[in-house]
């Protein structure tokens, strides 16, 4: 299920530390835990994900999520939230990998290399890197 939610960074770095805890929390503690600057920013980015329908608040006044949502560009990995440019990331430098051993092989036993198959090399690793600096950026967006 992907959302259509608009969260602004505290409150999806709420939202994504009460589905890592898998427990309710308190507003103080997601404030300590998310170094969050007081409990009162805690605590409306908790109210704004149970008016979202993300969260619920129990009794005791502890928060937890409700389900996990998908947002998009992002794919959950277990209790992680992981932009798709890391998952490109990783078909990528497999590709190259997988290019360099071909490269290997034909070098040991001398055969010629092509150009366009060097350029194929280039465009995988220019690929493969231009995805990890992309995903790396969301990935510290998320995580702040």
């Amino acid at each position: 299920m992907e959302s259509d939610y608009e969260l602004n960074t505290t409150t999806l770095q709420i939202y994504l530390l009460l589905v890592k805890a898998g427990e309710p929390l308190g507003p103080r503690e997601v404030m300590r835990i998310a170094k969050i600057s007081s409990p009162g920013v805690a605590h409306r980015g908790l109210q704004k994900l149970v008016d979202l329908g993300l969260a619920t608040k129990d009794s005791y006044g502890r928060y937890e999520a409700k389900e996990k949502v998908g947002f998009k560009g992002y794919v959950w990995v277990g209790r992680n939230l992981v932009p798709h440019f890391i998952l490109l990331t990783c078909f990528f430098f497999g590709l190259l990998i997988a290019e360099i051993v071909v490269l290997s092989a034909r070098l040991s036993s001398m055969e010629t290399i092509e150009t366009s198959f060097m350029l194929l090399i280039g465009v995988t690793a220019f690929s493969a890197l231009a995805f990890l600096v992309e995903g790396v950026n969301l990935r510290r967006k998320t995580s702040r």
